[in-house]
């Protein structure tokens, strides 16, 4: 008997999604859960993740690969979902929607945080992926 192999975790978690969102009640409360998040308490339960027991941090640490695997493919699979579904005037007006709700001061520090994180680490990640040098010119946001 053969077993399949594409039957892990995320297939799994796959065909249980398919069967939710099928469900009118699942998207509703899926809908309320996700305008109720509260983004004031953020910082907290990431101090209280990586803060408490050093365990399961390390533990998503060791992780890493496998985990960004998956969101590189998720992303990859979703660019070409939305570019193949939606025509870009569509979009521009659904990001400046989306915009008009999002805490720019929180954003520029997190893309000045993510930016000053890539330049320490792009010698690293250029190696990975094969890629010469080049020098970026210093902004501010």
């Amino acid at each position: 008997m053969d077993i399949p192999t594409d039957r892990g975790l995320l297939d799994m978690k796959s065909r249980v999604l398919a069967r939710l969102m099928a469900d009118t009640a699942f998207k509703d409360s899926l809908r309320d859960l996700l305008m109720n998040i509260d983004p004031e308490n953020s910082r907290k339960l990431v101090r209280t993740f990586m803060g408490r027991d050093l365990e399961v941090p390390l533990a998503l640490v060791s992780a890493l690969p496998a985990v960004a695997n998956c969101l590189i493919k998720a992303a990859d699979e979703l660019i070409t979902l939305i570019h193949d579904q939606f025509s870009p005037e569509l979009l521009r007006e659904f990001a400046r929607s989306l915009m008009s709700g999002i805490d720019r001061e929180s954003l520029l520090r997190a893309s000045a945080g993510a930016r000053r994180l890539a330049d320490e680490l792009s010698p690293v990640l250029r190696d990975a992926i094969g890629q010469p040098e080049t020098r970026r010119e210093e902004t501010t946001p």
